[in-house]
C-alpha cells in the first residue's frame, strides 16, 4: 500500500510540472494610437475613404480573444466610426481581417520601444501604446 501511495505521489508531482501554465498576455493586445506612417501604406485603403478622412485620431484596440476594433475619433475625441474584426499572429506576421468592410491585411510587425510598427521598410504604420485610452476602450468592449 505504501508503495502504491509513493508511486501515485511521484506521478502527481511529475504531472504537475506539465500542467498548463498561465501564458503571458500577447504584447500586441491593448489600445494603440496612430502616431506616424510612411507616405504609402496598407492602411490608406481605409483612411482615405470618407467618413474616415475627417478623423483627428485613430486607435487600434486588440483584445485577447483575437478580436479588434479600429476606432476613428473626431476633434471632440468622440468615436464617430468603429470598424471591427479578427486578428491572429502567424509566422511573425499579423493578419487583420475586417468584418465591417471587405478588407484584410497580412503585415510584418515589430516593436520599437513602446511603439508597434505594422509593415516594413517604406510601407508601415506606427502606433503608440495608449494606457489612458486602453482603460476606456477595453471597458467599453
Amino acid at each position: 500500500m505504501k508503495r502504491v501511495l509513493l508511486i501515485v505521489a511521484i506521478l502527481a508531482i511529475a504531472m504537475g510540472g506539465y500542467a498548463k501554465k498561465n501564458k503571458a498576455p500577447n504584447p500586441v493586445c491593448g489600445s494603440w494610437k496612430y502616431s506616424n506612417a510612411s507616405s504609402i501604406n496598407d492602411f490608406q485603403h481605409i483612411s482615405n475613404q470618407s467618413p474616415y478622412k475627417e478623423a483627428s485620431s485613430e486607435y487600434l484596440v486588440f483584445f485577447e480573444n483575437n478580436e479588434f476594433r479600429h476606432e476613428f475619433l473626431n476633434a471632440e475625441h468622440q468615436v464617430y466610426k468603429c470598424l471591427k474584426g479578427k486578428w491572429k499572429i502567424a509566422d511573425n506576421k499579423i493578419k487583420i481581417i475586417y468584418s465591417d468592410i471587405d478588407f484584410q491585411l497580412m503585415l510584418s510587425y515589430f516593436f520599437i520601444d513602446k511603439d508597434l510598427v505594422l509593415g516594413q521598410n517604406f510601407n508601415h504604420v506606427i502606433f503608440t501604446k495608449d494606457a489612458n485610452a486602453m482603460d476606456i476602450n477595453l471597458a467599453s468592449k
